[in-house]
């Protein structure tokens, strides 16, 4: 378990520097982000491209989380601030719950999500 799967287990904010990666491409989409302060930039797994960008108040990583895939791109942290992480595996626990339609419905739109941030 690293530093970040750790933090986000207790839902306490992670103080972020400049240039930190929350996480990189291929990594397992475990967690959902939320941007308390600072900015957060989605970047190419070589770096070279900024695919998006998200402020302060952004939570992001839900169709990731949801479709139980790999970390497409890099997380990189921008300025100085904090960041929250929720276990997708809460997430995913309430939905188990849900009736099959619903699970279907979910899972049909996170696919067309998480398909569209590649």
């Amino acid at each position: 378990m690293n530093i970040v799967e750790f933090t986000s287990l207790s839902n306490k904010p992670i103080r972020m520097i400049e240039g930190e990666i929350i996480f990189q491409a291929g990594d397992p989409a475990l967690n959902i982000c939320f941007v308390e302060k600072g900015r957060v930039d989605i970047i190419t797994r070589d770096g070279n491209t900024r695919l998006r960008t998200y402020d302060a108040g952004s939570l992001f990583g839900i169709p990731e989380v949801l479709s139980g895939k790999n970390w497409p791109a890099m997380a990189i942290f921008r300025g100085f601030g904090s960041v929250r992480l929720f276990p997708g595996k809460v997430l995913l626990e309430k939905i188990d719950t849900l009736p099959v339609d619903h699970k279907n419905l979910i899972a049909s739109l996170s696919s067309k999500a998480a398909d569209k941030t590649r």
